[in-house]
């Protein structure tokens, strides 16, 4: 029951009443009209239901603040469709539902909206986040009303959910390029799957031999077995990935949207000279390790979907203590250690990297070069 179908109910009150404490003909006609009128409106509203569609859809799936302190806009869009050619929709109302797992924002809200007959329309819903996240939006229930506000009827069902990313604005960062940027690839012990490269050390493939081959390329003990010249095709090298330790302590959310710029900001440039990343955090949620390897931008923002389902602690050694039972001996070259915690190098020894960099993003200034 609507607010109007109780006002409504009160003005048919008031007007029987008034008829039966004046029992006129002028009287007894309005209450006659106030009873049929909400018929026609039962008749408009079914016609209504019949001629209009809703479907719900994300058209950017990332929504970048303008600066950290500003709040970010994630949007999705509610797109109606009234095929009626007489019978405009005058209002309708859908009731939204958000929610960022990562800094603990929820709330509801109501948008309003109106189609006219025959026509199509978009209607855009805003959800304001303060801090960085995966905002997960739902339309929970759709409504269009009569021209009165006495009825109401749904308009679809089962809203599928749409999450967007609140991501924090880039940051210029320097990092040290004699360190982190290979010149070469020889060294690397990681091979494309794809394509051939020049390197001896691992067949990428063995074929027939064909003009211009090498010599020193023949596969003789295979030649001798098929009776013709078999030659090697050697594997492309990748350049080496860089070893990314995420802390997720922040004493607060303030913090942890600093952190996710840090973080942000340290991919992209990385992305942007070709290096690829191995990325590590503790998922406080499904108390395991996280390692995903990032080479290309929309892998980026895989990872900060999973990376957002994760709780900030306010222990900075949490991610030390769970890396050390997870992976214990295995030792790797180098890596940075991003954080807007206090950590020494010391302390962190038991990450087990023999070359290890900690990025202090709470630092002043853009550059985070030691």
């Amino acid at each position: 029951m609507t607010i109007g179908t109780l006002i409504y109910l009160l003005i048919v009150l008031a007007g029987f009443l008034i008829s039966v404490f004046c029992l006129q003909y002028g009287t007894v006609a309005v209450v006659g009209a106030l009873l049929v009128i909400p018929f026609f409106m039962i008749f408009f509203l079914i016609l209504l239901r019949v001629h209009i569609s809703a479907e719900v859809e994300c058209k950017n799936p990332v929504a970048e603040k303008d600066s950290l302190e500003k709040p970010g806009r994630a949007t999705i869009t509610l797109s109606l469709e009234n095929t009626s050619k007489w019978l405009p929709v005058t209002k309708g109302i859908a009731w939204v539902r958000y929610r960022n797992f990562f800094s603990g924002e929820s709330g509801k809200m109501k948008v309003r909206f109106s189609v006219d007959n025959g026509k199509r329309r978009s209607r855009r819903i805003v959800v304001v986040m303060k801090h960085c996240g995966n905002v997960s939006i739902r339309v929970d229930k759709v409504k269009i009303y009569d021209y009165l506000n006495i009825f109401a009827a749904k308009v679809g069902k089962n809203y599928e959910v749409q999450d967007v990313l609140v991501m924090p604005p880039l940051t210029e960062v320097y990092l040290g390029k004699t360190r982190w940027y290979n010149e070469t690839n020889e060294d690397s012990d990681r091979f494309s799957l794809y394509k051939k490269g020049d390197d001896p050390s691992e067949i990428f493939d063995i074929r027939d031999f064909k003009d211009g081959d090498r010599f020193q390329q023949i596969h003789w003990k295979l030649s001798s077995k098929t009776g013709h010249y078999m030659v090697k095709e050697g594997s492309l090298p990748l350049a080496k990935a860089v070893h990314i330790f995420i802390d997720l302590s922040a004493k607060d959310a303030d913090e942890a949207d600093l952190l996710i710029q840090g973080v942000y900001s340290v991919a992209m440039e990385f992305l942007s000279q070709g290096v690829p990343q191995h990325f590590i955090w503790y998922d406080n949620v499904n108390e395991l390790i996280q390692e995903q390897l990032i080479e290309q931008e929309e892998e980026l923002f895989w990872m900060f979907e999973d990376l957002f389902q994760c709780h900030t602690t306010k222990d900075p050694q949490e991610l030390l203590k769970a890396y050390i039972e997870w992976e214990s001996g295995k030792v790797k070259e180098s890596g940075l250690y991003l954080t807007v915690s206090d950590h020494d190098v010391t302390e962190l020894e038991g990450l087990e990297v023999n070359e290890l960099q900690i990025m202090d993003l709470r630092r002043d200034g853009d550059t985070y070069e030691e």
